[in-house]
C-alpha cells in the first residue's frame, strides 16, 4: 500500500509499504478521508514536543482524524461488518493500569496515540486498530464529515469535563476548527450565550447562522465587548489557540467563581500566569487531552444536526497531494481556512 512517512522536519515522502497484518482482535480499515490537525503540522515541521520527550520517533506516518471502510476483521471481532464506515479513538491504553480501569485510557502511562506516538496513522491507504477502538458512523454522515468526528469528540470531552450549566455564557478563544466546533458543542449542551473570540472576520456570517457571536480580537477590547453582550464576564471560557497571550486574555474574561478550560498546547515549558488573580476569584482551570469516551456523543451531535462539521471543511485535497496539503496548512495565511481534509474517495463530496 501507499503511505506518507515523515523522516525529518518538512521531509515527508510517499512510499510503498507493507499492508498491516491484523490479529484476532483487530480490524483493517481502508482509509477514505483524513483531516489535517495542528498536531500533524507539528509532526511535519519537527516542532512537536513529543520528539524531544522521546515519545515520537521517525520515520512515522501521521494522521489521527480519519474515517474509513472496514476491509478485514479478526477472527474474534464482533459487531463490525466489511464495508461499514467507521471512525476510531486515537488514544490507546494498555487496558490494565489504574487510569485505564477508570476509563481514563488517554492518560495511560504506556499509551500510544494513533498517528502520533508509536502507532502509524491514517495518511496511508490502510490502517489497523483494535475493534474496541472503533465506532460505526450513521448513514447520514459522509466520509469527509466523519473525518471531523475526532475533533468534535475532543471538544465534547472538554465540555463534559468542564461542565456547562443551563444558560451559562460561554466564551471560546479561537476560530479554527476546534474553536468553531467547541462553540457549537457548548451551545448544544445548554449554554445560553456563546461567543467566539477570533481574528477572522470572514467567519462572522457562519457563526451568526449558528446563533453564535464573534468578537474580533484585533479590533476590540474583549473584556469590554463580553460585558456589552452578556452584562457580565463569562461563566466558562475555553482556550483553543495555544497562544500564551490568548491564555492571559482568556483568564481575565472569566467571572469570579467561573471556569477556564485549556485544550491547546503552547509548545512552551512555562508561560506567565497571575496566580493571585486565580486564587482571589476562585477560578477553576481544567486541562483537557484527547477525546476519551466521547466518540459516541460526538457522532450523535453531528448526526442530529446540532453540530455542523460540513461547513468547517474549507478545502479538500486528493491523497496523492498530501504534501501539498500540509504545506498549504503550514504556510498559507487564508482567512477562509478552517479544516483541510485529504480524501481517497473517487468522488469528493
Amino acid at each position: 500500500m501507499k503511505a506518507f512517512r515523515i523522516y525529518d522536519a518538512c521531509d515527508m515522502r510517499l512510499e510503498e509499504v507493507d499492508q498491516p497484518d491484523i490479529d484476532a482482535y483487530e480490524v483493517l480499515v481502508k482509509i477514505l478521508a483524513t483531516g489535517i490537525c495542528s498536531t500533524d503540522i507539528e509532526l511535519y515541521d519537527g516542532s512537536m514536543p513529543y520528539f524531544e520527550q522521546g515519545l515520537t520517533k521517525r520515520p512515522m506516518t501521521p494522521g489521527h482524524e480519519w474515517s474509513g471502510i472496514v476491509e478485514k476483521v479478526g477472527s474474534k471481532v464482533q459487531g463490525f461488518q466489511i464495508g461499514e464506515l467507521v471512525v476510531g479513538d486515537i488514544s490507546i491504553g494498555c487496558g490494565r493500569c489504574e487510569n485505564c480501569l477508570k476509563g481514563m485510557y488517554h492518560l495511560c502511562h504506556n499509551r500510544t496515540e494513533l498517528g502520533v506516538i508509536k502507532y502509524d496513522g491514517a495518511f496511508a491507504n490502510y490502517l489497523k486498530t483494535e475493534a474496541k477502538n472503533l465506532y460505526k458512523v450513521p448513514e447520514t454522515i459522509s466520509a469527509n464529515e466523519a473525518a471531523m468526528v475526532e475533533t468534535t469528540a475532543t471538544v465534547t470531552h472538554a465540555v463534559q469535563k468542564t461542565g456547562i450549566e443551563p444558560g451559562d455564557c460561554v466564551l471560546v478563544y479561537g476560530d479554527g476548527a476546534i474553536g468553531l466546533i467547541n462553540a457549537q458543542v457548548a451551545f448544544a449542551c445548554g449554554a445560553g450565550k456563546v461567543i467566539v473570540v477570533g481574528l477572522k472576520e470572514t467567519h462572522r456570517d457562519l457563526l451568526k447562522q449558528w446563533g453564535i457571536h464573534l468578537i474580533n480580537a484585533s479590533d476590540l477590547d474583549v473584556v469590554v465587548e463580553v460585558n456589552k453582550l452578556n452584562g457580565s464576564l463569562a461563566d466558562v471560557v475555553f482556550e483553543d489557540t495555544g497562544n500564551p497571550v490568548a491564555f492571559a486574555s482568556a483568564l481575565k474574561v472569566v467571572k469570579p467563581g467561573g471556569k477556564l478550560c485549556v485544550l491547546s498546547i503552547t509548545g512552551q515549558s512555562t508561560i506567565p500566569i497571575d496566580m493571585d488573580y486565580i486564587v482571589t476569584r476562585e477560578i477553576t482551570i481544567f486541562g483537557v487531552l484527547a477525546s476519551p469516551n466521547s466518540f459516541k456523543p460526538a457522532l450523535e451531535l453531528i448526526a442530529s444536526g446540532k453540530v455542523d462539521v460540513k461547513s468547517c471543511i474549507s478545502k479538500i485535497y486528493p491523497f496523492d497531494e498530501t504534501i501539498e496539503a500540509f504545506e498549504y496548512v503550514k504556510n498559507v495565511k487564508d482567512n477562509d481556512r478552517i479544516k483541510v481534509v485529504v480524501t481517497q474517495e473517487a468522488e469528493v463530496d
